[in-house]
């Protein structure tokens, strides 16, 4: 990684005097003012305060500059799909959710992608550029870009999602599993080289792993994947891997409880002011909420849930013994009574040295669009790893 990249890597962690700077870059203090002063002509730092005074004259504190380099983040959710445009601290400019794409097609996603990009430049012409962060499900090529296979889509297969928006929009494109990149959010320029693990519940259940601190995707861009079929094969409940999905849940809820468990979840969804929305994300945390307020469907199957994904949380503690463990995804809605008995039945499946050594906690990131702006974090940690061009000659 080249000295400004590395300047900007460090600084998307927090602001640092040139002294602290240098001893990160390793690079002499002329080679580091001239990279910096680069930089605050280019506008990806500046001056954002004083380091404390340990006696003389406080040093500046030098920090990212939010106000030109703007990223570009869609998450392609299938059912719909979320765009947003992000300034380089990962703060969220503007939003769009497309209405009537519920059924994605690859066309569709090509041209909204464009049309959104083309509305941004004029709505925002102050705005410079770099590239777009795509988030999807299934297994992805790392390397290429290109959408490998997406179990229920059956249309999104060996599709060059990126190269081909790469050509269309002349802007650098990434792509990568849409729980990984919530995972980047919550651990977005923690610096620690330690052993984490986000378990993104969702469509099935998927382990993001940061191996000594670095993100680790596989050869398929989905690693940590866990079919929920493998857990619920050992039961003889057939409904049992349906609760391990978030469609899946409120489904098997509906289906047991028809018309009656309908309006529930509807009056559920109309006190939250959200009636007007068939979001199955919302859906299954009316359900969650539901069983917390003594359904007794409801409550059986979220106790189904938590026995499995307890139990599949311990299998992957054991193999891996990550230090830090974050329940995320559609999870980071639930409440702390369920967490806690999901992390209960996780534990008392452990030994004690694991045990003890453990922590979990809640996601940050909670906002239905942190895929998306997980996919602008994973595009600039990207980026800023590549070697050119140099940071100072991005344009608009």
């Amino acid at each position: 990684m080249d000295t400004p990249r590395s300047i900007v890597t460090h600084l998307l962690a927090r602001p640092m005097p040139l002294a602290e700077l240098g001893a990160a870059t390793g690079v002499s203090l002329p080679t580091l003012r001239r990279a910096v002063h680069e930089l605050v002509e280019a506008r990806w730092v500046r001056i954002v305060g004083r380091a404390e005074a340990t006696g003389g004259r406080p040093a500046n504190l030098f920090g990212i500059d939010p106000g030109r380099h703007t990223l570009v983040g869609v998450h392609l959710e299938h059912p719909g799909m979320r765009l947003v445009a992000t300034d380089l601290a990962g703060e969220v400019l503007d939003e769009h959710v497309p209405q009537g794409v519920e059924s994605l097609e690859p066309d569709a996603v090509h041209t909204i992608v464009l049309d959104y990009l083309a509305s941004l430049r004029e709505r925002l012409p102050e705005r410079a550029w770099l590239g777009l962060g795509l988030a999807s499900p299934g297994f992805i090529d790392p390397h290429s870009g290109a959408v490998i296979a997406i179990g229920r889509v059956p249309n999104w297969n060996h599709l060059p999602l990126a190269q081909r928006l790469g050509d269309a929009s002349g802007l650098p494109v990434t792509i990568g599993n849409d729980v990984d990149a919530m995972a980047a959010v919550d651990f977005a320029a923690n610096g620690v080289p330690r052993t984490y693990a986000y378990v993104g519940f969702s469509e099935g259940v998927k382990f993001s792993l940061f191996l000594d601190g670095k993100p680790y995707v596989g050869p398929f861009g989905n690693a940590g994947l866990v079919d929920p079929r493998l857990l619920a094969a050992c039961g003889e409940r057939a409904e049992a891997a349906d609760v391990l999905t978030v469609h899946g849940l409120a489904d098997r809820y509906l289906a047991r409880t028809g018309s009656a468990g309908a309006r529930r979840v509807r009056a559920h969804l109309d006190a939250r002011g959200l009636g007007a929305h068939e979001d199955a994300r919302e859906r299954y945390l009316a359900v969650l909420d539901l069983a917390e307020s003594g359904d007794p469907d409801a409550a059986e199957l979220v106790g189904w849930m938590t026995e499995m994904l307890g139990a599949q949380i311990a299998v992957f503690v054991l193999l891996l013994q990550p230090e830090l463990l974050v329940l995320g995804g559609a999870l980071a809605g639930a409440s702390d009574r369920l967490l806690a008995a999901i992390e209960g039945v996780a534990r008392r499946s452990l030994p004690t040295l694991l045990d003890n050594n453990l922590v979990v906690r809640r996601a940050r990131a909670v906002a239905p669009n942190a895929a998306a702006v997980g996919a602008t974090r994973v595009f600039l940690d990207r980026f800023l790893a590549a070697e050119a061009p140099p940071l100072s000659s991005r344009g608009g």
